[in-house]
């Protein structure tokens, strides 16, 4: 499989393993290129009057001035971003179409191939069911369109939950220190119990780190002070 390519433009474009499946933009003048299975490029001409061939992934007409590529399997014509786009041919059983991955099933929407919307976090059109930017590789929660406000209360979300993963390791930490066990025991009560829906959210092991920070805390609370009560009788 080749390792590189040469844009139209002149540009040397190098090529990742996962070529063929992937979208690819020249670095220089940010051409959209397309592939075949076994990662060679194909060449794209534009289309100088409107054809009344319909794109099989799209399912809309040529248009004047659309780049388009031939399918060197089936000759069947796509518009050169749908195959890029969804990383080979549309035609059912030709051998250009993109694999199944394991986990993906027939199920998949098909019936959004060729609905865009933006990603705001680059500007650059995706697939309208996409949930991370295959320019950027910006993720989103949702696949509804979002806009930079959107993503900044995303980001923030994130920011967040990061945020309280670190504390309620740190209180984890701290609460194998018998000799902070009271303190330990009074922040992780404060923290935990008033936050426990937000923490379950940052993922199962945090909120049993979070529960069991503030059982082994009161448990060597409860030591020290039997201890303490035990020295003075």
């Amino acid at each position: 499989m080749l390792t590189s390519l040469n844009c139209d433009c002149g540009a040397a474009v190098s090529l990742p393993p996962d070529a063929s499946a992937r979208s690819l933009r020249c670095p220089s003048c940010r051409r959209v290129l397309a592939l075949t299975a076994d990662g060679v490029a194909i060449a794209s001409t534009p289309i100088t009057a409107d054809r009344p061939v319909k794109c099989p992934i799209c399912q809309s007409a040529m248009t004047a001035g659309e780049e388009c590529v031939t399918c060197p399997d089936c000759d069947q014509l796509h518009h050169r971003d749908c195959w890029s786009e969804m990383g080979g041919c549309g035609s059912y059983g030709c051998a250009q179409a993109p694999a199944l991955d394991k986990g993906e099933s027939a199920a998949t929407p098909m019936t959004a191939w060729g609905d865009k919307k933006q990603c705001p976090a680059c500007g650059e059109e995706i697939k309208a069911i996409a949930l991370r930017c295959r320019y950027c590789h910006t993720e989103f929660d949702s696949v509804d369109p979002m806009s930079r406000d959107d993503l900044r209360r995303q980001s923030s979300k994130v920011n967040q939950r990061d945020g309280m993963k670190r504390i309620v390791v740190g209180l984890f930490v701290t609460s194998l220190l018998a000799c902070v066990a009271p303190l330990t025991a009074i922040l992780s009560a404060a923290y935990v119990i008033p936050k426990r829906a937000e923490i379950a959210k940052c993922g199962p092991i945090y909120i049993i780190l979070g529960w069991t920070s503030l059982g082994l805390s009161v448990f060597y609370s409860i030591l020290m002070a039997l201890f303490i009560l035990a020295e003075s009788t």
